[in-house]
């Protein structure tokens, strides 16, 4: 039986904690955290997390380069699906700490610095 895009995220969701905007603003800034945005470039266009990495979800695998030295990697998207896939996905690959902070909307809407 196949599994539905809901489930797979729900599935991400228990292996990669989901935080909220709040908790993601108290890590910003701190030396060994990157914050990864994991749109499609048109948009990111619209905005993105100040300082945050521009590595869109397909081909995430391919530039885990940039991510070296994280200690915690907070990842986000639109709306949090695609960020916790690609959460799940960093996992895999050996990333220790990776949080989900949902979708960008939530991060303007909650004060964030943006650029």
């Amino acid at each position: 039986m196949t599994q539905t895009p809901k489930e797979l995220v729900e599935a991400a969701d228990a292996v990669v904690p989901v935080i909220s905007a709040e908790d993601a603003m108290a890590l910003h800034g701190q030396e060994d955290v990157v914050f990864v945005d994991v749109r499609e470039p048109a948009e990111v266009a619209g905005g993105k997390v100040a300082g945050a990495l521009e590595i869109p979800r397909g081909v995430l695998e391919w530039q885990t380069e940039a991510l070296d030295g994280a200690a915690t990697v907070v990842i986000y998207c639109a709306a949090g699906g695609r960020a916790a896939l690609a959460g799940e996905t960093l996992k895999a690959l050996g990333f220790k700490d990776v949080r989900n902070a949902g979708g960008f909307k939530d991060w303007a809407a909650a004060g964030g610095a943006v650029e």
